[in-house]
């Protein structure tokens, strides 16, 4: 499957995934909402009762005797033959009872005491009754007419029109049914979504983690195709960059073989030569894969001492200006002249990059050697030429194992060959020595490749702590 289909694939799924948990948070938040307006309708109406209560007990302790006594009768219309049929009435009768309990109460205070309902007391009652069930609300209470009008209220936002304020339903204060109490609760999201909070954190959570799950397999998937074709370039490369001196190797073989060369041992001489060359060169490939994994593995073993960098710089000089097929200049600029490392691979990392410089670069190449102790004991080696240059895009990974810029493609079009190993292999090395490597380039200007090793006390250091 391609990757713009697994991406589309992932899209659809996380849209899908949105949606599913979008119905549920609405359907969720529904529920909240009316399990909200119910409960908080049952505590208005108690929050009523309680106030009637109040302005009794207030009356009394203004004009009434002390042991006084008040007596109310009222008459229901539907007939209650006897308890039991009181205890398996419906909801409507239950309801419709309580009413007229109410009503009558209300009327009773109003034509005894003379006091009407104290919305702001109201207020604070509903308020307290509220907070007992963990519902922490702005209130206001108003009294209305039949249609709706509001009368009085004990807040003037009561009185806005077009407000989404969360209203219980009207309770009747009188049986002509002319007056009526209604309480709003006037930040009703906060309350809903008080009581959704934790289900909003564990939405947030599912949904950060579907997400981070979906996009980590796409970035494994996207990485496993990656090596796929690391894979096929890396098989091409070492197909290509064997085949050469094996079929050199084979060559010079059946040649001394035949015997052909016994009179000439000038030409013998230097097929034995060739012969050799091509097997060193195919066992540094081998030993460079080995080592590759040591180093990854933290199973290699350095044996560092001061090194002299211009004797090691020297002996690679002479070998590729024999190996050579262009013109090549070195300038020297050792300021430095040793170097706290393994001599082996000092030299084979330098040698990688004086190797890359002649590959990556025109008809011909000017490679510098630069070298400086800096103030607090790092000693940087710099190899630096005036080839083709690292474009900026990939910079960041060419230092990957198997990674060229468009390996295979310059491989199949006859450009330079390689592992892609090179680069690879001195950043595995800089850090077996605790030290570091860094590029600075510009595409068809130049490339400085600087090795960075820290002073030798602190490879001590480094090595007590191990």
């Amino acid at each position: 499957m391609k990757m713009k289909h697994i991406r589309w694939i992932a899209v659809v799924g996380l849209i899908a995934i949105v949606e599913l948990q979008y119905v549920w948070l609405v359907n969720t938040y529904k529920l909240t909402r009316e399990n909200v307006m119910r409960q908080s309708h049952e505590l208005f109406k108690d929050a009523a009762l309680q106030e009637t209560f109040c302005r009794m007990s207030l009356w009394k302790q203004l004009y009434g005797k002390k042991d006084s006594t008040y007596t109310y009768q009222f008459k229901l219309e539907e007939e209650v033959e006897d308890s039991d049929t009181l205890q398996s009435s419906t909801p409507e009768t239950r309801e419709f009872i309580e009413s007229a309990v109410f009503i009558a109460l209300q009327e009773g205070v109003l034509n005894t005491f003379k006091m009407d309902v104290s919305l702001h007391r109201l207020d604070s009652i509903y308020t307290h009754l509220l907070d007992s069930v963990g519902i922490s609300a702005k209130v206001s209470t108003c009294m209305t007419d039949s249609l709706g009008n509001v009368l009085r209220a004990s807040s003037p936002q009561a009185k806005l029109e077009g407000q989404q304020y969360l209203k219980t339903q009207p309770i009747a204060l009188d049986m002509a049914h002319t007056r009526y109490l209604q309480g709003m609760i006037l930040n009703p999201y906060w309350v809903i979504f008080q009581r959704m909070t934790l289900l909003l954190i564990a939405t947030v959570l599912i949904m950060a983690l579907v997400i981070i799950c979906i996009v980590y397999q796409i970035r494994v998937i996207i990485r496993q195709d990656k090596i796929a074709k690391v894979r096929e370039d890396f098989s091409y490369a070492m197909i290509h960059d064997m085949k050469t001196p094996l079929s050199s190797i084979l060559m010079g073989t059946e040649i001394l073989e035949s015997g052909r060369l016994d009179g000439q041992p000038e030409k013998k001489e230097r097929y034995f030569r060739i012969v050799k060359e091509e097997g060193e060169h195919l066992l540094a490939l081998t030993n460079k894969v080995l080592t590759l994994s040591k180093l990854e593995n933290h199973a290699l073993k350095l044996e560092q001492t001061d090194c002299l960098l211009r004797p090691i710089l020297e002996d690679l000089v002479e070998k590729y200006k024999a190996k050579a097929t262009k013109p090549v200049t070195f300038v020297w600029h050792l300021q430095e002249e040793t170097v706290w490392a393994d001599e082996e691979f000092l030299k084979e990392a330098l040698s990688n990059l004086i190797d890359n410089a002649l590959k990556y670069s025109g008809e011909s190449v000017e490679i510098s050697f630069l070298s400086e102790r800096k103030a607090d004991g790092t000693v940087c080696v710099t190899v630096a030429d005036n080839g083709f240059g690292i474009p900026l895009k990939d910079q960041r990974k060419i230092f990957e194992k198997y990674e060229r810029a468009e390996a295979s493609v310059r491989s199949r079009s006859g450009g330079a060959p390689g592992f892609g190993l090179g680069l690879n292999y001195v950043l595995r090395i800089m850090e077996a020595h605790g030290g570091r490597v860094t590029l600075e380039s510009m595409e068809s200007e130049y490339s400085r490749f600087t090795l960075v090793f820290p002073p030798e006390s602190a490879m001590d250091d480094k090595k007590e702590e191990q």
